[in-house]
């Protein structure tokens, strides 16, 4: 039999994958950018049943390339709620680098247009929120996952493959704003070049197996994303009536014909009603002047139908005759869903 012949029936087995390289262990991102893959394949074989000296192919390696992925999401599941002149009020967010190598990253934080939908399937954005600024949680140097003094990083210098680090938007609420008004705001992270500011290029060309390159793979393939979290604002909503009627007068006394004339007393009150569904309104101070042509009757005072001193004491209202005179009453807190506060004082036409 030829060697030819001895060839064909030789047994051939190809020896898998033998590397040459450590190999770094792969991560839930993947193996980690720049990781040397090397293989060498061995072929074994008989001539005339006599085991030859096995033949090995040249060693070939590649690197592994640079895949950037991220998702950024939003950390709650509500709106966050606020007040009216409300400053420094934090939204959350998480920033996770699902790529396979430490990447640096851009944030920025603004308003969105109004209209833009709730992120949560509520009402859209109608309001806007002023002084937008965005801060990385430093994490162990100050409080995990919770806006603080420790938190001044306005970009990710570095983060690892499958590193989530908490994001934080901070903004002020105008004073003007009002009950169930809702600010959308959107946090964006561009990918940069680790512990830079420079925006990731996505390689050109066809792969260079000696190069470690950038493949784009996130959602949008542009290495960048976003997020929304929506302020829904809460405020009270207070109203305010007020009426006189005549309570008698010098020559009908109290009868139904008691005229608004000099000598006769008549009594004002004034309602404080809170419209708002969800916010009670506190630290509510009514003041009224006691008009022209008219004294104040003493003791005449009320609260929600409570007598009131008219010395500037421990209840909740006085009379004050100088400089301007006028009647002062502290409601403390008036519940949402119509609660009400109602004073009277009565005054004597001169």
């Amino acid at each position: 039999m030829t060697p030819a012949r001895h060839l064909k029936r030789a047994s051939l087995a190809l020896i898998a994958m033998s590397s040459i390289s450590v190999m770094q262990s792969a991560s839930a991102a993947g193996t980690v950018a720049g990781t040397p893959i090397s293989n060498q394949a061995t072929v074994t074989y008989q001539v005339g049943g006599v085991t030859q000296t096995p033949v090995s192919s040249p060693t070939v390696q590649f690197l592994v390339d640079n895949r950037i992925d991220l998702t950024v999401a939003e950390s709650s599941t509500t709106t966050t709620q606020t007040s009216p002149g409300l400053t420094n009020q934090v939204t959350a967010f998480t920033v996770t680098n699902t790529g396979n190598a430490s990447q640096g990253f851009v944030l920025t934080a603004a308003n969105m247009a109004s209209g833009s939908a709730s992120p949560f399937g509520g009402t859209a954005d109608n309001q806007d929120v002023s002084n937008v600024r965005v801060f990385v949680d430093s994490g162990a140097t100050g409080t995990p996952n919770a806006y603080d003094a420790t938190d001044t990083a306005i970009n990710i210098a570095s983060l690892a493959p499958d590193a989530t680090v908490t994001v934080f938007v901070l903004a002020d609420v105008p004073v003007a704003t009002t009950n169930g008004q809702f600010a959308n705001v959107q946090l964006t992270v561009v990918t940069a070049n680790d512990n830079t500011t420079t925006p990731a290029v996505q390689s050109a060309g066809a792969d260079d197996p000696n190069v470690v390159q950038i493949v784009f793979g996130d959602d949008g393939e542009d290495a960048t994303e976003s997020s929304v979290d929506q302020y829904e604002i809460r405020s009270a909503s207070l109203a305010v009536t007020k009426t006189v009627a005549v309570i008698s007068d010098p020559f009908n006394g109290t009868d139904a014909n008691r005229k608004a004339v000099p000598g006769a007393v008549v009594e004002y009150t004034i309602t404080v009603t809170n419209s708002s569904t969800t916010t009670a309104a506190t630290s509510v101070q009514l003041e009224d002047q006691i008009p022209a042509n008219t004294v104040f009757v003493p003791g005449s005072l009320t609260l929600n139908a409570g007598a009131l001193t008219d010395g500037n004491d421990a209840d909740a209202g006085f009379y004050e005759a100088a400089p301007t005179p006028r009647v002062v009453v502290t409601a403390a807190a008036i519940a949402a869903n119509s609660g009400t506060a109602v004073v009277t004082f009565r005054v004597t036409i001169q």
